[in-house]
């Protein structure tokens, strides 16, 4: 990584001041806000069919560029969410070390926590993946540099967003589930629905229904309890989505 010199510091100082103000004006709790309302306004778009693996496994197959455009949105946004922080870490080459650091402790490790604090798989798991990059994970002066309070909450969020981490949406809709099979003849499950938001990484759900519907082809005799399984996932997802719906974040 580069050290500046005074010199060099003192000419970008104001250029490094701007740069720094168009991203960090924005403190952790909004960006985290903000994050998570866009993730959760697609999610509720999400059409369930969309994500059978009959369907979503022939997403790359020429000519089907446009199928399943609800699930393609929010995976699209995952990716947005990604792909921005390294160019926002390295878009300026006059930045140091330190100035790294602020970026990724401020904006993205506190976001982070954030995001899970809201119960925001998805945007949490984009911005762990970025960070665990070849690209930002090799930059020792930088991580050397981000507060210590901080770098804690980075080992603890990648700690918990491992597999078993991510089936946590997973195990809170079979909660919301066992609510559904308890409420009294006529009653809304919104209604019973804990008041608590969640939004989860969508591609945990597409692996589980592509290996479904791959395994149809190989075990014709478990053709239903495959399509049991199936629809225990679409109404994980379901329920998920009438979760997604009680946040109360505005854009």
């Amino acid at each position: 990584e580069p050290t500046a010199t005074p010199e060099a510091s003192s000419q970008h100082k104001n250029e490094l001041k701007e740069k720094k103000a168009d991203l960090l004006d924005f403190p952790p709790k909004l960006v985290g806000e903000q994050l998570t309302y866009m993730d959760a306004e697609l999610f509720k778009k999400v059409v369930l069919h969309q994500c059978l693996g009959s369907i979503w496994s022939q997403r790359n197959r020429p000519g089907n560029e446009h199928l399943a455009p609800t699930v393609r949105a929010a995976i699209a946004q995952f990716n947005a969410v990604a792909s921005c922080i390294v160019p926002t870490c390295f878009g300026n080459p006059s930045m140091t070390a330190r100035d790294r650091a602020v970026v990724v402790d401020h904006y993205f490790i506190q976001g982070g926590a954030v995001c899970q604090i809201l119960g925001n798989y998805s945007s949490l798991h984009a911005i762990l993946v970025a960070l665990q990059s070849v690209s930002i994970h090799c930059l020792k002066r930088t991580w050397d540099n981000v507060s210590r309070k901080n770098f804690q909450t980075f080992k603890n969020l990648c700690r918990e967003d491992n597999p078993p981490g991510r089936e946590l949406p997973i195990k809170l809709s079979q909660f919301y589930k066992s609510l559904q099979r308890r409420q009294p003849p006529g009653q809304k499950v919104q209604k019973r629905l804990p008041k608590k938001g969640v939004v989860p990484y969508i591609v945990t759900f597409l692996i589980d229904l592509v290996m479904l519907e791959t395994a149809k082809g190989n075990e014709i005799n478990h053709s239903k309890n495959n399509k049991d399984q199936e629809y225990r996932v679409l109404t994980d997802i379901m329920l998920l989505q009438a979760a997604a719906g009680n946040y109360c974040l505005e854009p």
